[in-house]
């Protein structure tokens, strides 16, 4: 697969490295220090059952400006943008579901006034192999780029910054 970021590429080449066999990889076989260039991108999410919720347990600091706060120890479905049943909980759902990657793009709708939207890869992390107990999301947004037409015409989204931000 190919990625509009370089972050979210880079997590999902590791996270296929910690895959055994048809094992995904478990909160422990994942090291902050292997992870060094796409770590401020990373969202840790608890994974609650019954009821299904997610609570937020690491937030990386490339992603708190793009949240505009630091959600870490809340629940998911306790913020109204987040909750069921939006894009992004759905795509929560379907990851703990499937116990596979999921990769979408988010409509961007936070104070960012130069972020195109926001690529998202939601990889599953479970203790037991199977059941998915945590997963690591990686968030990168792309940039809307100024630049001009040959008649000199503004272009706002023209030439994508696929670097992690």
């Amino acid at each position: 697969m190919e990625y509009r970021t370089v972050a979210a590429g880079l997590a999902h080449k590791y996270w296929l490295t910690k895959c055994r066999g048809e094992a995904i990889p478990s909160r422990e076989d994942i090291s902050p220090a292997e992870m060094v260039a796409f770590l401020p991108n990373i969202l840790l999410l608890d994974v609650q059952d019954e009821p299904l919720d997610f609570r937020f347990r690491l937030v990386g600091t490339r992603i708190v400006p793009l949240l505009s706060r630091d959600y870490t120890g809340e629940w998911m479905s306790a913020i109204d943008i987040l909750k069921a049943p939006g894009t992004v909980w759905e795509n929560c759902s379907r990851a703990v579901e499937s116990a596979e990657p999921v990769y979408a793009f988010t409509p961007y709708v936070g104070p960012k006034k130069d972020v195109l939207d926001v690529e998202d890869l939601i990889l599953p992390l479970a203790s037991d192999g199977k059941n998915v107990d945590m997963l690591m999301v990686i968030l990168a947004s792309v940039q809307k780029t100024m630049g001009l037409h040959k008649n000199g015409d503004e272009n706002k989204t023209d030439g994508l910054n696929t670097q992690a931000s």
